[in-house]
């Protein structure tokens, strides 16, 4: 598929990632991208951290985006998370993402080293002239310790590989600001959802969606009720309360609702833990109207 094609919003998902006694899911992650080509839903983000992409192996990675490629085509199109905070590693992955057949690459701005905006740059060009695809840019100060402000943005502008930005929870202000020219030249995505019909209503272009794990369909929605300039309060009301009950980006709060729902499984891997008995009480409060099938079973501890 030819990916991020700004006719319209879209809705990207970054997916979760299975495990089953410590191992990658394989059939779980099949379904999982099943529910999105029926929720018909315009991409799917790989290895993200939503994905615990952090704590995958190289093998993993790559036979998750495997996966993707081939069962998601050609409904979806597939973006690879390829960031780290090392230059020549994050190349590799994106030339190795790239051979697999991913659309596009999600790459965050580098974490933890804090590097100065012309480092940030320059680590933004060696990748850009290392692939033949497009590139997105995951700036999230909160994972990132590390704010640039519209600087980033403009001097992004420069690198024309570059189509997208992604901006993390909290942004929203960030966004408003940035003036017309920078609004235009790049798709626009949010990874708020909590705030993300006032992020389209300020023009942006999508979302990148934790909670479209649980509830794709509404969410996909959501943004298609936001292009035809509509909104549905009773629908933005529920979502608002299922992803306050994730915690927004609560990966085994995630994990544990898409256990209420879908039945898959809710392991997640260290450094982090399985929800609490309180959080999957409320979790499943929270998800409970968009349950279609009957109560489970799985005691909340």
């Amino acid at each position: 598929m030819t990916p991020l094609l700004r006719a319209r919003r879209q809705t990207y998902t970054p997916l979760l990632s299975p495990f089953n006694d410590g191992r990658i899911d394989l059939s779980e992650f099949e379904a999982a991208i099943d529910r999105q080509i029926i929720a018909e839903v315009d991409g799917i983000v790989v290895c993200d951290v939503i994905g615990e992409g952090p704590v995958l192996g190289s093998d993993e990675h790559q036979s998750l985006l495997k996966t993707a490629v081939s069962h998601g085509r050609p409904h979806l199109s597939v973006i690879a998370a390829t960031g780290t905070n090392c230059t020549a590693k994050t190349v590799e992955r994106c030339r190795r993402a790239e051979e697999l057949g991913a659309d596009a690459l999600l790459v965050t701005v580098p974490y933890y080293s804090k590097p100065t905006l012309k480092g940030v740059i320059n680590h933004f060009r060696e990748i850009t002239a290392a692939v033949g695809i497009p590139v997105i840019v995951d700036d999230d100060p909160g994972r990132t310790a590390k704010d640039y402000g519209s600087a980033l943005v403009d001097a992004l502008a420069e690198i024309d590989p570059v189509v997208g930005i992604c901006h993390g929870a909290g942004r929203l202000e960030h966004f408003a600001a940035l003036p017309a020219s920078l609004r235009d030249r790049f798709m626009h995505l949010s990874r708020d959802d909590r705030k993300l019909m006032e992020f389209l209503d300020l023009g942006g272009h999508g979302a990148l969606s934790a909670l479209a794990n649980i509830i794709p369909s509404p969410v996909q929605t959501m943004v298609a009720m936001a292009e035809r300039g509509s909104g549905c309060h009773s629908l933005l009301q529920a979502m608002s309360v299922s992803s306050a009950a994730v915690g927004g980006d609560d990966v085994a709060a995630l994990k544990e609702a898409q256990f209420f729902l879908h039945q898959s499984p809710a392991e997640v891997r260290l450094p982090l833990v399985d929800a609490e008995p309180e959080t999957i009480l409320r979790v499943r409060h929270a998800f409970a109207p968009f349950a279609r099938c009957e109560p489970l079973t799985r005691e909340a501890a």
